[in-house]
């Protein structure tokens, strides 16, 4: 099963079919005023005025978290959708707005609960997704040119196949930066990895998607 999540505003056009729809926090109004019923709310609520969160309440229940939490709101969300049997996830508007919530939402894909779902966190220039251990095709979204490779543990070693840049089990450390900005030779790849590694697919900001 897939579902689909919106975190807060983003720069990419939301699917209009494919899957359910989970809101977190802010999200879930945002989704609301598009006319679309979130299947799923997560969150404390506290990104939303007044005025929002009674127009939420207004179209449907929520049961709001305390701010007061170990864990953030999309965290708690992506728990939840896991235990729900969903293992296909993409997340909309968790790379845009403070930068710690950007290194903690990636981090999340490589939590030992979630790193062998299928989450892709998406916006306009980027898609993020965990590359599990093992041989795997990938594919060339349309409209991205570039993709990287972002190790998270040391001592990976990886292999990449009908890439501009090929790599023969090539010894990664954090901190490397030897797989930014590969391209794709066809459509598809390769990839050949002995941990989960982190795979972004990007275009040039100017390029936005509308």
């Amino acid at each position: 099963m897939h579902v689909n999540v919106l975190v807060r505003e983003t720069n990419t056009v939301l699917p209009t079919d494919g899957g359910d729809w989970a809101g977190v926090d802010r999200g879930v109004y945002l989704l609301l005023k598009q006319s679309v019923h979130p299947v799923l709310t997560y969150g404390d609520f506290d990104s939303v005025s007044d005025e929002e969160r009674d127009f939420i309440q207004s179209k449907l229940e929520i049961t709001p978290v305390k701010p007061e939490k170990d864990e953030t709101d999309l965290e708690l969300a992506l728990l939840d959708i896991k235990d729900k049997r969903y293992q296909s996830i993409d997340v909309y508007g968790a790379t845009g707005g403070r930068i710690d919530h950007l290194f903690g939402n990636v981090q999340l894909l490589v939590r030992d609960e979630l790193k062998h779902l299928n989450i892709r966190l998406i916006d306009g220039a980027n898609i993020v997704e965990v590359i599990p251990e093992g041989r795997h095709t990938v594919y060339k979204h349309p409209g991205m040119k570039y993709v990287s490779f972002i190790p998270v543990y040391e001592g990976t070693e990886l292999t990449l196949e009908g890439m501009k840049y090929p790599l023969s089990s090539q010894l990664l450390n954090i901190g490397s930066t030897l797989t930014i900005s590969n391209e794709f030779d066809d459509s598809k790849g390769e990839v050949s990895v002995n941990q989960p590694i982190i795979m972004i697919q990007s275009k040039d900001s100017g390029r936005m998607m509308e």
